[in-house]
């Protein structure tokens, strides 16, 4: 556990003591600079709880005691030290100055109410003021002025700032400056004061420029309190309009620009005073300062209506050629972000002046500067998009005279053409020219993700760059075949500059690759993505400067493009399990399949282990797991490490796993396979092993129970070696929780899928009448098989939210994966219902509700039809309360889940059917019969149609870093015995608690609450002696075999309800809560994160009704970002142990 700075602050003190003492030259100075950096580390943490101070033994009142120690010795160390000492002192205050300028309410180090005695800080810098030369009384009086938190109602010190305004000492007036201005952020009553001397040091000729721009900056400090701001404004305002100097103009422009910025009243006015300082009478530079200010100004600007007078002044900026280009992106700049933060669409006369601004791309492709460039377009394109969005009208302009997204698109080609063409004639400014091709690229994918139709466009328009370049090689360099040109050939391209050309072949491969995967999610048809794709390929195919590596990757998309359009066409065309790929699928995917083999081949041959590597994890992630198991087998074997080895072994033993389900599915496929390894020189005996089987009349042409649960036992078999394997490289130190978190879980749902059809195909003749035969039995075992596969649901959603910084798609694909588990858990428990009524010849109808709730609350954002047939089906009104804080990414449209729920709405529908045709079951016992049939052959359709959809890797599961882990510290809150967790029978228990966050990654929204549950019963009954009165702060470290996982989900669901309840601020009266056992006691404690994932609470377990004896203390944590979504913590450390028993 780390200490605390409150706890370490005796410590620090000492240090600085002696660092002051030592004799050693320079240790002094090291030793403030070391304080400094302590002290802002301890700025920035919350005050210290009294759990904390229980925690670390803290007498209340030390940490501030230690802490006026060390200010009290810099404060000394400034009064008697050298120059150097006097600097470094001034530069750790004013750090801590800037510090306190971040926040809105400050209680940090230097707050007012940590000083024990500020006056003694005070007299001891007083005394250098009075005593010093010039260079001391100025680092006194910037001392002065970052002291204003707690000196600023001291009338001495007003009174040597206010007198040193009208020194003859150009230094000691600009730092009396600073210090008046930081007073009078904090005084409302110095402001008037110092306005009243402003004007004069302003105003005055005989002054420097430099003092009198200090002068000036001082107006941007008045904006704390509203008559000392209007007050201020008025005076800068009428120095700015009489000032002739255009470099003081600039700076009021500056100062009053950042008063008008903190007030709302006066920031109409500055803003019509910048326009007309963009007029053409003013000077440049004042013109360029104006368009600064303006940015400065732009988002509270937005916030009000914008029309033609706001627009046009920034307009003729942008039209006037002779103005540098700098300035009319400034101008754009301003009027993208009016654009875009505007709640309704622009007013036809503006969008018609906004037209104009085409003028200025060709100015800006005239430009050295590629941001130029590319920031035109790139802002065309996002007010195109917006505007549209907002006026609900096409992609393709607004207006006649407006630009279209596929003339923007044109246009993002013709640059990046232009650029390859210049760096073919010549090979300068390559390393400009590729920056700027990618942010073009980066454009164009923006573009391209807006719409299907745009983006069809630029998949089929990048094209148009390979071809480019492939018109452009010598012809050595076009080649047919996967055979890269020789040595010397190569040596002869790079002679013509084209290694920089592969340098850009390889970001548009980049981007074509990402443009695809956005084609995917979006649900664009999949025979125009595979045309374009294909052509893409072909293209590909011929350029050379596209080697192994780029051209497999191409394949495995193509590969990828396949699958997912049967995926989307068999949707379409009902429950017919028979459905496999066309032909002319088929025949393709065979193509790539082999192809890209062939390329694997040549990497293996080239040596390029990391290329085949990445190419492996790109092939799993989208579910070619043919080229995936290939290339993990072949480089296991080549690498030296234990732990690589181990590692890429068990990638390809789980890709065996995938393997054998897709094989099975596509028998072609695989006959072809066995084929092709056998021409190789090289035998690729895994192929060989594969029996082909009879395509006409396989078992994977077959419905047949058994077929499908020998293929499920076979991938069972080889995901368990993948996560045993996987369990040899955690001996290394990587603890891969999430990569063995997952395995197990898919192997769960492959053995219950298995024992599901085993059951469906226990009658041997793999029809689902069969199953009936066994009566209730095998009922039985299908209502167990659903509330297992729903469980799993549950525990692949603590999965999805334990990873805070898991990627996207990742997520998408363990959300589809409980998507599917609760499908098949609805199914297979309708399934059985109905054969309960049948087998009992009971009246009553009761479909498994759990299943139901759990299916319905899945698919309330993503298909409320079929979520409103699902409450039909419950007999309950449509309406489920939102929480306001939930799992991330509740509604999905992605890819990976759309094909799910068009097997959900299919099953839904027919169970709905089912019902309707049950009426009255007791005087149809024949319908009865034939429903229940049919419900079981429907479960068995399900899982067949859940076998064929495409399965892929996530690709969080190929990060191996740790992952983010909490640690409970624990101690005894009785003063009495703190160094033991013993309690008296009959007595509760008082818990300090410290919450440590370990391996917390960077995160876009800080971490903003913490919560921990901790419970007991006395079924945590511990019978090993060892574990009697558990010192505080040992830690049983657990690993993911020793995670109980009913306990985690259902402490998670708790502390889900409990957080949710705490932001709705809701009570428990009509919600569904989670179920207490009884003989459970808990406490939910909520803790305050400091910089560094620490947190400290306290907490009482009523444990006084537990007998004599040792008992485990269980636990769970959650935490809440700074977005309001949900996450779940997993634990590093087993909870403590606590004794029952009499002193």
């Amino acid at each position: 556990m780390e200490k605390i700075s409150a706890a370490s602050a005796m410590e620090w003190s000492i240090e600085l003591d002696k660092g002051l003492r030592s004799r050693k030259p320079g240790q002094a100075v090291k030793a403030i600079q070391q304080t400094g950096s302590r002290l802002q580390q301890w700025d920035q943490k919350p005050e210290p709880t009294k759990a904390a101070h229980k925690i670390f033994d803290l007498v209340a009142g030390e940490e501030r005691f230690f802490l006026n120690c060390i200010l009290l010795k810099l404060a000394d160390a400034f009064r008697s030290g050298d120059k150097d000492i006097r600097v470094s002192v001034v530069k750790v205050f004013l750090s801590l100055f800037k510090m306190r300028r971040k926040t809105k309410r400050y209680h940090g180090v230097m707050s007012k109410a940590k000083m024990c005695n500020p006056l003694e800080l005070l007299k001891r810098v007083k005394i250098v003021f009075y005593t010093g030369d010039l260079e001391s009384r100025v680092l006194a009086l910037v001392l002065f002025g970052s002291w204003a938190e707690f000196s600023r109602d001291n009338a001495h010190i007003r009174y040597i700032i206010l007198s040193s305004l009208v020194s003859s000492e150009v230094m000691e007036v600009k730092a009396s400056l600073f210090a008046a201005g930081c007073f009078c952020k904090f005084a409302d009553d110095f402001a008037p004061v110092v306005l009243e001397m402003l004007p004069r040091i302003v105003a005055s000729s005989e002054l420097s420029s430099t003092l009198r721009a200090a002068g000036a900056n001082v107006f941007a400090k008045m904006g704390y309190f509203s008559p000392n701001a209007v007050n201020g404004y008025k005076i800068g305002l009428k120095l700015l309009l009489n000032s002739s100097d255009e470099d003081l103009s600039v700076s009021l422009l500056l100062s009053l620009s950042k008063l008008a910025y903190k007030s709302s009243s006066i920031l109409p006015d500055q803003v019509e005073v910048l326009l007309s300082f963009l007029s053409q009478e003013k000077p440049l530079h004042q013109q360029s300062t104006a368009l600064r200010c303006l940015r400065l100004l732009s988002s509270p600007v937005c916030s009000h209506p914008v029309g033609l007078l706001t627009v046009k002044p920034l307009l003729k900026i942008v039209h006037d050629t002779k103005l540098p280009i700098s300035m009319q992106c400034d101008a754009l700049q301003i009027l993208h972000k009016m654009f875009k933060y505007q709640k309704m669409h622009m007013p036809g006369d503006v969008m018609r002046e906004f037209s104009k601004v085409l003028t200025i791309l060709d100015n800006a492709n005239q430009s050295n500067i590629e941001s130029n460039r590319v920031l035109v377009i790139s802002i065309l394109a996002d007010v195109l998009i917006k505007n549209s969005r907002k006026t609900g009208t096409e992609l393709d302009g607004n207006c006649d005279s407006f630009p279209s997204l596929t003339w923007i698109i044109s246009t993002i080609i013709g640059q990046i053409i232009s650029l390859v063409k210049q760096l073919l004639d010549s090979n300068r400014y390559w390393d400009v020219a590729l920056p700027e091709v990618r942010r073009l690229l980066a454009v164009l994918l923006f573009v391209a993700g807006e719409h299907l139709v745009q983006g069809v466009i630029v998949l089929d328009r990048i094209r148009l760059v390979i071809d480019y370049l492939v018109n452009h090689l010598p012809e050595k360099a076009i080649v047919s075949t996967v055979t890269a040109p020789t040595g010397q050939e190569m040596d002869h391209f790079r002679a013509k500059n084209f290694g920089t050309s592969l340098k850009i072949a390889n970001q548009v491969h980049k981007f074509s690759v990402a443009c695809i995967q956005n084609l995917i999610e979006l649900g664009a048809s999949a025979a125009e993505v595979l045309d374009k794709v294909k052509m893409l390929v072909d293209c590909v195919h011929r350029c050379s400067l596209f080697g192994s590596y780029v051209q497999a990757v191409y394949s495995i998309q193509v590969h990828s493009s396949v699958f997912w359009g049967c995926a989307v066409n068999k949707s379409k065309q009902g429950c017919s399990p028979n459905r496999q790929l066309g032909d002319s699928d088929c025949d393709l995917l065979i193509k790539h399949e082999i192809f890209t083999l062939e390329c694997v081949m040549e990497m293996l041959k080239e040596k390029n282990f990391w290329q085949l590597y990445t190419t492996g994890k790109f092939a799993a992630g989208q579910g070619a797991w043919v080229t995936a198991k290939f290339i993990f087998e072949q480089i296991a074997s080549k690498v030296q490490s234990e732990s690589s080895s181990c590692w890429l072994k068990s990638l390809a033993q789980h890709a065996q796993c995938e393997m054998r389900i897709q094989l099975f599915l596509l028998p072609k496929l695989r006959c072809s396979l066995a084929e092709w390894s056998l021409t190789k020189e090289i035998p690729i005996l895994y192929f060989r092993n594969i029996s082909c089987g009879s395509v006409d009349q396989g078992v994977s042409v077959q419905v047949c129970g058994e077929s499908y649960g020998e293929v499920l036992v076979e991938a069972h078999n080889s995901i368990r070696s993948s996560a045993e394997t996987l369990d040899c490289v955690v001996k290394f130190g990587n603890s891969f929780y999430f990569q063995r978190w997952f395995l197990a879980l898919r192997m769960l749902v492959l053995t219950t899928v298995y024992d599901v059809l085993k059951v469906l195909g226990s009658s041997g003749s793999g029809h689902a009448e069969g199953s009936l035969a066994h009566g209730l039995s095998s009922v039985q075992q299908i209502t167990q098989c659903s509330f297992r596969l729903t469980r799993l649901a549950q525990e692949l959603d603590l999965l999805y939210i334990s990873f805070i910084n898991m990627d996207t798609k990742s997520s998408n694909i363990i959300l589809a994966l409980a998507l599917s588990c609760s499908l098949l858990a609805f199914t297979s428990g309708t399934a059985a219902s109905f054969a309960t009524v049948h087998a009992n010849d009971n009246s009553n109808l009761h479909l498994n509700r759990m299943s139901i709730e759990d299916l319905a609350g899945r698919l309330w954002l993503i298909d409320p039809d079929t979520c409103s047939i699902l409450f039909q089906l419950l007999d309950v009104s449509l309406g489920i309360d939102h929480p306001h804080v939930q799992p991330r990414n509740q509604k999905l449209e992605s890819g990976e889940v759309r094909d799910i729920t068009s097997i959900c709405h299919d099953v839904v529908s027919r169970v709905d059917g089912f019902r309707n045709e049950l009426k009255d079951p007791v005087d149809n016992v024949e319908a009865l019969l034939k429903v229940t049939v049919e419900s079981f052959q429907l479960l068995l359709n399900t899982i067949v149609k859940w076998l064929q959809i495409p399965f892929k890797l996530p690709m969080y599961f190929l990060k191996t870093r740790p992952c983010l882990v909490s640690e409970l510290f624990t101690s005894n809150a009785d003063a009495t015995n703190q160094n033991e967790l013993i309690v008296q029978p009959g007595c509760d228990l008082s818990l300090n608690l410290c919450i440590q966050l370990k391996n917390l990654p960077d995160l876009p929204t800080p971490i903003s609450k913490l919560y921990c549950i901790v419970y007991s019963s006395t079924s945590f009954a511990e019978s090993s002696p060892t574990s009697r009165g558990t010192k505080t702060g040992q830690i049983q470290r657990v690993d993911f075999k020793d995670w109980h996982m009913d306990d985690m989900v259902q402490a998670n669901e708790k502390l889900f309800h409990h957080v949710r309840d705490r932001a709705n601020k809701t009570t428990d009266r009509g919600r569904k809560r989670p179920r207490v056992e009884e003989g459970v006691v808990q406490s939910v404690v909520q803790f305050e994160v400091n910089n560094r994932g620490q947190g400290f609470s306290s907490c009482v377990l009523g444990v006084s009704g537990f007998p004599e004896g040792c008992y485990r203390i269980k636990w769970h944590s959650c935490c809440v970002d700074g977005r309001g979504r949900y996450w779940s913590l997993l634990p590093s450390n087993s909870g403590p142990v606590f004794t029952v028993c009499r002193s």
